[in-house]
């Protein structure tokens, strides 16, 4: 979801038990707004931001919560809600808040497909950089190859910066590899993001430079 009013939802269902919210930095208003929810049972919130401790969700309000689940949320709203249900878990609440999210990260990653990557289990921060470096330049390549008057050379020029991309990928890989299905495919949805943001910006479709970058990049992955 890119944009969820908690007021709505608090609203058209109050009786709600169980509650999941998903985005991918979409945006919450009204958050505090949960806590008519007095029958709720259990909360799972994430990639969501906009929510500030003013929101937190009161053990008053909800005392029949017996599973809060945050993931990937704004980090003021997260310290709020883990200090006022750490003493609930006593009493039988479940409690896991991970990934509490600093307003300068999600400036930074607004334009960052990778972002999932940060604080994987398997993936140290120094790859996660290397990582975002890395896709920000190949989109910044990208970028010239098709800002360039077009002509025969255009899709070789691609091809050669997906080559580029998938043998950084192959060394940053090295020899305690770490890019498995998941990151394979996310890998490849973010190449994907960036021939989608430039479709809308050029305003005509690019199926043979789409097709090219991805010849390129297979020519050359070892993931």
């Amino acid at each position: 979801m890119s944009e969820v009013d908690c007021l709505r939802i608090a609203s058209t269902f109050p009786n709600l038990k169980r509650l999941t919210l998903g985005g991918n930095l979409g945006q919450v208003t009204n958050a505090g707004m949960l806590n008519r929810l007095g029958l709720l049972q259990d909360l799972f919130i994430s990639d969501l931001f906009g929510m500030t401790k003013s929101d937190c969700l009161l053990p008053v309000q909800v005392p029949n919560l017996e599973y809060l689940y945050l993931y990937s949320v704004p980090h003021e709203y997260a310290s709020a809600m883990r200090s006022r249900w750490r003493s609930e878990t006593a009493n039988g609440t479940s409690v896991s808040i991970t990934k509490a999210r600093k307003p300068e990260w999600v400036q930074e990653n607004l334009e960052n497909p990778l972002r999932d990557w940060d604080g994987r289990e398997h993936i140290s921060s120094g790859r996660f950089k290397k990582a975002v470096a890395q896709f920000k330049k190949t989109r910044s390549d990208v970028l010239e190859a098709l800002s360039a008057q077009p002509d025969e050379t255009t899709l070789g020029r691609l091809e050669d910066v997906g080559r580029d991309y998938a043998s950084a990928f192959n060394r940053l890989d090295g020899r305690s590899p770490f890019i498995e299905t998941e990151e394979r495919e996310e890998l490849f949805a973010a190449l994907a993001s960036v021939m989608d943001e430039f479709e809308v910006e050029l305003g005509r479709p690019l199926d043979a430079e789409r097709l090219a970058l991805l010849s390129g990049v297979e020519d050359a992955r070892d993931w």
